[in-house]
């Protein structure tokens, strides 16, 4: 475990804060599959290009299949989730369940690690979604009523948001158990983009390009690639549980510099969400974090 790994996927989460604004705009022009599709290919290209390699050399097969298949499934039913849902409210609802990751993270770093942890692990998740539920929602809560209803009408994109949240969980710490290298996130991100390609053209084709939004896909595919090649980092060097817990901030740093992007203030429940991350995920870093004395409190199980 060392410092640049943890920083490393705090990095991550600043730029895929950062990234949410410019998708949207440029999603505007292309669509969202299609700007999914062009995003990741680019990704990998850029990635390819530092590295000089896809990063398959050395690798396991056991890595390159089950958590090749887990980073592409994620990627594609995330955004076949986003794309079968019926109206904006369903969308906010598959996107809550999407930010079930970092608490599916940290519960399996306990199975998959042999990682202990102390009984206030599961407080500091329940006031981290609470946080995130308050922020996304607007301070308006979420309706239970209402979201039993629209999965009953149709449970095929919660279903997939769910899975996906699973299998980012799942992606998360088997790299750090089986990754033996740099990892083969350019052959992934590769793979994926063909994934997508295929969802663009299948559901309606690809926008007309424009410079500004040329400028912009350059600028998002150099943040992506950035952003994965730091979170692979952290989950094989860094402190997967502070990582993790440190996640919640996604949603509420995205939608913090969206609203800067859009000129728009944020409201008081911006605030108040934020508070109740901080304090979940401080409660779940310190129920990981190893005592001054005594026994260790994480312990991991490394494969050679």
């Amino acid at each position: 475990m060392t410092k640049q790994g943890t920083l490393a996927g705090m990095l991550a989460i600043l730029m895929w804060s950062l990234s949410v604004a410019l998708f949207r705009s440029i999603s505007e022009i292309l669509g969202p599959e299609a700007t999914g599709a062009a995003v990741y290919t680019l990704s990998a290209v850029f990635i390819f290009l530092a590295r000089r390699e896809l990063g398959m050399k050395g690798e396991s097969k056991r890595y390159l299949i089950v958590c090749g298949g887990l980073f592409i499934f994620y990627m594609a039913a995330f955004a076949l989730a986003i794309g079968f849902s019926n109206n904006h409210q369903q969308t906010l609802e598959i996107g809550l369940i999407n930010y079930l990751w970092p608490s599916l993270t940290l519960c399996l770093a306990i199975p998959i690690h042999k990682q202990q942890a102390r009984w206030w692990l599961v407080p500091g998740i329940i006031c981290s979604l609470v946080g995130v539920v308050h922020v996304v929602s607007g301070g308006q809560g979420l309706d239970i009523a209402s979201m039993s209803h629209n999965i009953i009408a149709n449970p095929l994109p919660y279903g997939l948001a769910f899975g996906a949240a699973l299998c980012w969980a799942l992606y998360s710490n088997l790299t750090r158990l089986w990754c033996r290298n740099r990892g083969a996130l350019a052959f992934f991100l590769l793979l994926t983009s063909i994934v997508m390609w295929l969802q663009a053209f299948w559901v309606g084709g690809v926008g007309t390009l424009t410079w500004k939004a040329a400028f912009e896909l350059l600028l998002l595919s150099g943040t992506c690639a950035l952003a994965y090649s730091c979170w692979d980092l952290a989950m094989q060097k860094g402190n997967l549980t502070l990582v993790a817990a440190l996640s919640y901030f996604t949603p509420l740093l995205s939608i913090l510099v969206a609203a800067l992007w859009l000129g728009v203030s944020p409201g008081i429940s911006m605030f108040e969400g934020c508070v109740l991350v901080v304090l979940g995920s401080l409660l779940c870093w310190s129920s990981t974090r190893s005592p001054r004395s005594g026994p260790r409190a994480l312990s991991w199980q490394e494969e050679s």
